[in-house]
């Protein structure tokens, strides 16, 4: 467990050389509260000088008549057409160069332009917006753009091409070339533009027929308006709190469809928490070089959302041990909700939820009987790990927050003594809430496609969706994500026949098909300190490779319907050889009505159903229909 973190030992090993570290450990687990556990931290690491004193770095930069020989060296190369050479030379100008010098960004724009002629599009938008954020001279300024444009459409991203274009030919007003010249290259800009326009018209008539609105089946839960109206919360002696199906529920029905409390980007993901939509190379803060956006808009009201109190430390926040993206995102969270509240209000409200009995049941329900996602309490209610962690975990996590709390010190923010174990201890208890949290939901994080020719399933962000964190685990989940989900909204659909009274369970990441018992029920234990109830747990079912597949080993539960059930597998097993996987979203209604088949009339595990099953979600993944949220389906 702790090896997932990184640098864990960064605290204890300081200790340990000091010969400490078991009393620390012996001391700490005496406190009873989260804010004397802070405060013992926060002393003990003032006390062996284990806190940075200043935020500033000592770092030697090249000469720039070195930079300035290396980027010419690279013209060189690059005239000649030896385009990977020349980056790596333009790459080694740019090696130690100051981010604020001239010579940094024009060795920026030229390295740009050699990854667009080796075809890495994605690689020269990126130096194009960072030599755009940096001291890039004016009168050149219109070869960015155009670079930009041109890339942005070998990408396909034709709206932003457009864009750039359209500042390239403002930009051209400030260019050192005659005025002829001047009219030519603008004319050939315009004609990039009037392509775009072309290209775009066009695209909007395919896209409006395809388009079909996701609504929660049933309409929105009265408590609960993230939530179909077809379930409710109940409370089970294994599981606590669990959704569950008050009608029966049939596969492609939407269960959920939440927004998250606060997200961050793991890759090239908008910083701004309204925002989160996933681009190529997207403008990156002119200030940190750090966080990134998908417009200018975007990044001045992440700005005044927190970034201008998080861009002074955001280095060192995401150096800090632990999981850095976790950090930065628990950082993020504290400064987004001390501009809303207030300190004195911020802390007043994190007392008191520390020092309350809440109610299992109604923990994150508001004061008139509602569960809503944009509720600070609701996400700041959520499950956590804190009073399941070992000593040792619990210290790294409380050293962690004396680090953030720290920086934020050094940088000016003014935390006064009263307020200090408050909001300290808040910050370890957001860390342990997102630890947990988000990695229930990771398997399920927002993932899109940059091309219609291929898909990307990498994680794009960590996010907290306080509403659908009420779901539970199963090795055998019955909802699943939907959607190719490009920004913050999630969609949960179910994947298999959910008859009333049935609990509604997703996965966090672990699949009785993938992982036999042991290492599940150990990864349950050790990731997320639950033992698993599920029927694959309860009843050992193998792993994929083992079930069977042949239909004379059928299990039939109806045996009247032997016949049916025969006839239609040697229909699926037809189906499987003659359809293309990226086509089983446009034959969906017949994979539904299959697993709903055997579902009812067969034992499982079954080859052929857990195969539609994984069809189903698959095609779910793929879909890309807007998303609205309705009272009636």
């Amino acid at each position: 467990m702790t090896m997932e973190y990184d640098n864990f030992f960064h605290y204890s090993s300081r200790l340990l050389m000091a010969e400490v570290l078991g009393d620390v450990y012996v001391e700490m687990s005496k406190l009873e509260s989260a804010k004397s556990r802070f405060m013992f931290t926060r002393d003990l690491l003032h006390k062996h000088k284990m806190l940075i004193p200043t935020l500033d770095i000592d770092i030697e930069y090249d000469h720039p008549i070195m930079s300035t020989s290396l980027r010419q060296n690279g013209n060189v190369l690059f005239n000649a057409k030896f385009y990977a050479e020349a980056a790596k030379i333009y790459t080694k100008s740019l090696t130690g160069s100051h981010p604020s010098t001239e010579y940094y960004a024009l060795a920026l724009a030229n390295r740009s332009a050699a990854y667009f002629h080796m075809g890495k599009y994605e690689l020269c938008l990126k130096d194009v917006r960072f030599a755009m954020c940096s001291n890039y001279p004016s009168k050149l300024a219109y070869k960015l753009y155009e670079r930009a444009g041109h890339a942005e459409r070998k990408l396909d991203l034709v709206e932003r091409a457009k864009e750039s274009y359209a500042m390239c030919l403002t930009r051209l007003d400030e260019a050192e070339m005659s005025a002829e010249n001047k009219r030519k290259f603008r004319a050939a800009v315009e004609i990039a533009v009037s392509e775009c326009e072309e290209l775009l018209t066009a695209e909007r008539k395919r896209t409006t027929k395809t388009h079909r609105a996701e609504h929660l089946v049933g309409g929105r839960n009265e408590n609960i308006p993230a939530l179909s109206a077809f379930v409710e919360l109940k409370m089970s002696e294994d599981m606590g709190r669990g959704v569950y199906a008050t009608r029966d529920i049939n596969p492609g029905d939407v269960v959920a469809i939440d927004e998250p409390y606060i997200g961050g980007p793991i890759r090239d993901v908008c910083h701004y928490n309204g925002c989160l939509k996933l681009e190529i190379a997207p403008f990156c803060c002119p200030k940190c070089l750090l966080v990134y956006y998908c417009n200018k808009d975007c990044m001045d009201k992440d700005y005044k959302d927190g970034h201008h109190l998080e861009c002074p430390i955001i280095y060192f926040i995401q150096s800090t041990p632990g999981n850095p993206r976790m950090n930065e995102l628990a950082m993020k969270w504290f400064l987004i909700d001390y501009l809303k509240m207030g300190l004195k209000k911020y802390c007043l409200i994190v007392d008191n939820f520390s020092e309350s009995k809440i109610d299992p049941m109604t923990r994150g329900f508001d004061e008139i009987g509602q569960y809503k996602s944009d509720n600070f309490l609701t996400a700041y209610s959520l499950d956590n790990s804190e009073n399941k962690m070992s000593i040792e975990v619990l210290f790294f996590f409380n050293c962690i927050a004396v680090d953030m709390l720290h920086y934020l010190i050094l940088s000016g923010f003014k935390i006064p003594n009263l307020y200090m174990a408050s909001v300290g201890a808040s910050l370890v208890h957001i860390l342990t809430v997102l630890d947990l949290n988000c990695r229930k939901l990771n398997i399920n994080a927002p993932s899109v496609s940059f091309r219609r020719d291929h898909q990307l399933t990498l994680t794009s962000a960590l996010t907290l969706y306080p509403t659908i964190s009420l779901f539970n685990h199963s090795c055998d989940p019955n909802i699943k994500r939907s959607g190719e989900i490009s920004d913050r909204i999630r969609v949960m659909k179910a994947i298999q026949p959910i008859p009333k009274g049935t609990q509604l369970c997703c996965t966090y990441g672990i699949i009785f098909t993938r992982h036999d018992k042991e290492s599940r029920q150990k990864l349950c234990n050790d990731r997320f300190y639950f033992k698993c109830y599920c029927q694959p747990c309860i009843k050992n079912w193998p792993t994929f490779n083992s079930i069977t597949y042949h239909l004379y080993a059928l299990n039939i539960l109806n045996p009247s319907m032997a016949d049916i059930v025969s006839s239609e597998c040697l229909k699926f097993l037809e189906f499987t050889k003659s359809v293309d996987s990226k086509d089983h979203c446009q034959h969906l209604i017949y994979l539904y009505s299959f697993i709903k088949l055997l579902y009812t009339n067969v034992k499982r595990p079954f080859g052929l159903y857990e195969e539609c099953l994984e069809m189903i979600s698959n095609a779910h993944s793929l879909s890309t229909n807007a998303i609205s949220v309705c009272e009636h389906p």
